[in-house]
């Protein structure tokens, strides 16, 4: 006789960690319904003040009232709610990510390939949807993390991702803001979890929202958490720097004292 076979459903949630999306949420809800209709839906809402959390919960889907203020602590309450999941998607609430594409994330993730499945925005980014100034600080942010930390992600700052349990029940958090993709990339980097990019394209917001990114104050936030992170995690590559350009320093001084010298 046949023993019985193991008919196991994964549990898939789709997470929506967000911050005044009025305008939006709706739509969003609707097309990830659609997308993973067998998913449980949950919004994150921190302290929304335009009725976000209301119209998610007309909709009957699970809201999560997150209090302090930033998406560091919604996507900590994230990790905290749903961390015995077999797959959590995090998206943004405000549309810019594509519901259809999210099979080529989660498949990585339940089928045991990946523990971190990531949407990359850049390759395939619709014109209006990022702008320059955020296109080059992605740039700047990459190339640091790179040298501080290690390779990471193309989009290290992509909304969209795809956690396995192994990460979720991993992973500690500790971002209050916009740092928190800085944070999650270098955890999997540090914990060496196997992480997939997809590219998926980016859409505009949803008319009627706002983004709520300040480049150059979240921007400096980001950069402070890959050195924090560093220190943490690969506390010898700044270490390894700074003895670099000292050394550099030293030889261009020396090389210069002897050119003076000789005159």
């Amino acid at each position: 006789m046949n023993e019985p076979t193991n008919a196991h459903s994964p549990r898939v949630a789709v997470a929506i960690p967000c911050y005044n999306e009025a305008a939006a949420i709706a739509t969003v809800i609707t097309q990830w319904r659609a997308a993973l209709p067998d998913a449980e839906m949950i919004v994150f809402d921190n302290n929304s003040s335009d009725g976000t959390g209301d119209i998610a919960r007309g909709l009957g889907v699970r809201v999560v009232d997150v209090r302090d203020q930033g998406k560091g602590y919604a996507v900590q309450a994230l990790f905290h709610h749903l961390q015995d999941r077999d797959a959590v998607v995090m998206i943004d609430g405000d549309g810019t990510y594509p519901a259809d594409e999210v099979g080529r994330l989660l498949g990585p993730i339940l089928d045991g390939t990946a523990d971190m499945a990531v949407g990359a925005r850049i390759p395939v980014a619709e014109p209006g949807a990022m702008t320059p100034l955020r296109g080059l600080g992605n740039v700047l942010i990459r190339g640091a993390f790179r040298v501080l930390i290690g390779r990471g992600p193309g989009d290290l700052l992509s909304g969209y991702r795809v956690f396995g349990r192994r990460f979720l029940q991993s992973v500690s958090l500790r971002s209050e803001g916009f740092e928190i993709e800085t944070e999650l990339a270098s955890e999997a980097v540090a914990r060496q979890m196997r992480t997939v990019e997809v590219p998926v394209p980016y859409h505009p917001r949803i008319a009627g929202t706002a983004s709520k990114l300040k480049v150059f104050r979240d921007g400096w936030r980001i950069l402070k958490t890959i050195v924090r992170q560093s220190l943490r995690l690969r506390p010898w590559r700044p270490l390894l720097i700074v003895i670099l350009l000292g050394t550099l320093t030293a030889s261009i001084i020396i090389l210069l004292s002897k050119g003076m010298a000789r005159h």
